[in-house]
């Protein structure tokens, strides 16, 4: 199947309405089916996208190939279903290109991963309950793609927003690290200790950053 092939149909969609009860059921159904037969699952996503031309049942069908490690296929797949959607529906694109980019991130492309979020971020014009998540999942991509300065910016904003995030906290602080802003990263990762003591990664990049700070250089991170 093209990505050409899953766009056509979605012109069917731009005036849809709301998806219907039994459809998300069989959403539920055919994900719940992907840990244990994502080739069933995959096989049942597309043959309920050609009945109906159901977003749904290609959205499925994506994750399927995700759980199947293709993820070049899954996450182009997810960006073109995105884009093929009408505006109005701008949640649901939302989370379709972040999907994208997730899935970019899981190839290790981080590029096409911050294009996605780029788009998530443009597609939910500043919703503040959305946007922290998704300035912290294209930060990730620039720090795969060692854009340290970018990652801190966007870990910023998302902090500014909700600032008792560890997560956000943990990434600023190795970000922080990596342009030797030792103090600035020891505050963080001492803060998302605080918020999570037993999440063992917090305290890891605690312990890159002290170590850093004791020897005046970056620890490279695995």
């Amino acid at each position: 199947m093209t990505i050409a092939a899953l766009i056509l149909p979605f012109a069917l969609l731009q005036a849809a309405p709301a998806v219907a009860t039994d459809a998300n059921a069989r959403f539920q159904q055919c994900v719940a089916m992907i840990d244990s037969h994502a080739d069933r699952a995959y096989e049942e996503g597309m043959a309920w996208a050609a009945e109906t031309h159901s977003v749904l049942g290609y959205r499925c069908a994506a994750m399927a190939l995700v759980a199947q490690h293709r993820y070049e296929d899954a996450a182009r797949r997810f960006q073109s279903l995105a884009m093929a959607l009408s505006p109005d529906l701008g949640a649901l694109r939302a989370e379709l290109f972040s999907q994208a980019g997730n899935t970019f991130l899981l190839d290790h492309n981080p590029a096409s991963a911050r294009s996605a979020f780029t788009l998530a971020i443009a597609t939910i014009h500043g919703d503040r309950e959305q946007l922290p998540d998704l300035l912290i999942d294209r930060a990730r991509a620039y720090a795969m793609e060692h854009d340290y300065r970018h990652a801190e910016e966007d870990l910023s904003q998302s902090l500014d927003i909700r600032p008792n995030d560890a997560l956000a906290l943990r990434l600023r602080a190795s970000a922080r690290m990596h342009q030797s802003s030792f103090d600035l990263a020891e505050a963080d990762a001492q803060a998302a200790v605080r918020l999570e003591p037993t999440n063992v990664d917090n305290l890891l990049v605690l312990g890159n950053v002290r170590e850093s700070k004791r020897t005046g250089s970056p620890v490279q991170e695995q």
